[in-house]
């Protein structure tokens, strides 16, 4: 594992509480020309204290006043674990049943641009492989005043490229390049039917709409992260919106 890498992670993993807020943009090219493009923008926020406090919210951001944004929360705290989302057909917030943290947040990662699964995962939160294994020096960059080292590593399909701070190893960015198809979507689909993938995937497989056509995904997120923020009890606690 590269140097800088191992002591991101480290810095994840070895944190008491982690406080961050930051924003999902999403291109979808279905061909060429401009009028071919769509970008969508999801802002997030991330919060979590050692042992178990943790909470993600995320917003679609539309044209009119952010109220009537798409709107969906999860947290966890003494009490238990609680989550809610709107929906355009209900008129009030659906109350999820989250039995399964790992289960909520699989499910809304890809409408949210990866963010809630990004940190979850460098925390501990969510099991599974680091989303920075393979990543290989690329290059130095400048984001808002802070030194950083691009890493990248290629995916099936596609790209997957992490800005990291050299001073205090927190990730500020990360971007990734990948070609839908179906035939990428069948090979998804097979490994799913084998077994081969988490049961949170297969089912997120499963429920997503098969690909039809081709087209290209860009995802970039940006990233504003603090780490052993002083948080409370009120930081893990929603209500929802009426």
């Amino acid at each position: 594992m590269n140097e800088l890498v191992a002591r991101t992670c480290a810095a994840y993993a070895g944190c008491r509480s982690y406080r961050d807020m930051g924003e999902a943009a999403v291109m979808v090219a279905r061909g060429s020309k401009s009028w071919q493009r769509a970008t969508c923008r999801f802002p997030f926020q991330t919060a979590f204290v050692r042992p178990a406090r943790f909470l993600f919210e995320w917003k679609a951001m539309g044209v009119g006043p952010h109220e009537e944004w798409p709107h969906a929360a999860l947290w966890r705290n003494a009490r238990g674990l609680f989550a809610w989302e709107t929906k355009v057909e209900l008129s009030e917030p659906a109350l999820a049943s989250a039995g399964s943290l790992a289960e909520v947040l699989e499910r809304w990662s890809p409408a949210c641009g990866g963010a809630a699964t990004l940190v979850p995962r460098l925390l501990g939160v969510l099991d599974g492989a680091s989303p920075l294994d393979g990543l290989q020096p690329a290059g130095e960059d400048e984001i808002d005043g802070v030194r950083t080292r691009r890493l990248e590593k290629s995916l099936v399909g596609g790209v997957f490229v992490a800005w990291i701070a050299l001073e205090r190893p927190l990730v500020l960015r990360t971007f990734s390049r990948l070609r839908h198809s179906p035939e990428r979507d069948a090979a998804l689909r097979e490994l799913a039917a084998r077994a081969e993938l988490s049961p949170e995937l297969r089912q997120l497989v499963a429920d997503t709409p098969a690909v039809a056509s081709e087209r290209m995904v860009e995802t970039t997120l940006f990233l504003r992260p603090e780490l052993d923020p002083a948080l409370d009890d009120s930081a893990f606690e929603l209500t929802p919106p009426r």
